[in-house]
């Protein structure tokens, strides 16, 4: 599931249309994430008799980690053509997905995903300023019958304007 999500999530920026350059500055970006994934427990008649604490603990067995942030980091190189396309945030593509641009300024994007799967959701970045952007997503993931919340905080902040050994659009997972 959490491959899955990093595919939508990367593919949501990677193939929005050119937009008006966001305030931010090309080199080495590192972004931390938030990620709350909430799986919903399956239906059954017997579910009517279940307690709130009952369900509420199927919920917690259901959900990756058991619905506790899960919180990860990476660097990635972005060339001012990146910036431009927003791809701040990915650079993979997820087939099945569509994006669609609700707002877009140099200063912000806010986009609707609706993908195959049935999964669907909304994000919004930010350019706070030159040297940082900050982001929400929130997803409903669908996977045949099976259904997650997703909701995602992210923030990056501008590194330095040489990438090291990283060439653009190439990806380095942090340790936490």
């Amino acid at each position: 599931m959490r491959i899955a999500f990093a595919l939508v999530l990367t593919a949501t920026l990677s193939h929005v249309a050119a937009a008006a350059m966001p305030n931010a500055k090309p080199g080495l970006w590192e972004t931390s994430s938030t990620i709350v994934m909430e799986a919903a427990p399956p239906s059954s008649p017997r579910d009517s008799k279940m307690t709130a604490d009952e369900r509420a603990k199927i919920q917690r067995s259901l959900s990756p980690h058991g619905g506790k942030p899960v919180i990860s980091s990476d660097r990635m190189c972005m060339t001012p053509d990146m910036l431009e396309r927003w791809e701040a945030f990915g650079s993979t593509s997820s087939a099945g997905c569509q994006r669609n641009v609700v707002e877009r300024t140099a200063q912000r994007v806010q986009l609707r995903m609706a993908c195959s799967s049935g999964s669907t959701g909304t994000a919004e970045f930010t350019a706070a300023g030159p040297d940082r952007i900050v982001g929400k997503m929130n997803m409903l993931m669908r996977n045949g019958a099976n259904e997650s919340k997703v909701d995602i905080v992210l923030e990056s902040r501008w590194v330095s304007a040489d990438c090291g050994g990283l060439k653009p659009g190439e990806r380095q997972v942090m340790s936490r």
